[in-house]
């Protein structure tokens, strides 16, 4: 697979890697954010479609503009552990 654009490739790694952490996040408390769940949920299923558009050959294009803020919102994730409820709902 030939990737014209390198831009698509790299966002579709940090896309990858922002619905892993998320995916892979377990609160340490027992204390359940319902709407931290839902907000954590709809990134996953956006940032998700992202590899799958990749993988089935479908149309992607990446601005850079794109690209920063996904790389922002991803070292944001990671420093706060995939705590969503930290990260956007204080």
């Amino acid at each position: 697979m030939i990737i014209s654009n390198p831009l698509v490739f790299i966002n579709v790694v940090i896309s990858s890697a922002i619905v892993l952490r998320l995916m892979l996040y377990r609160k340490p408390t027992g204390k359940h954010n319902r709407q931290a769940a839902w907000l954590a949920w709809c990134l996953i299923v956006a940032y998700g479609s992202v590899p799958f558009r990749f993988a089935f050959h479908c149309d992607l294009q990446t601005h850079w503009s794109t690209l920063t803020v996904n790389l922002i919102l991803c070292v944001a994730i990671f420093r706060n552990r995939g705590n969503v409820a930290r990260l956007f709902c204080s």
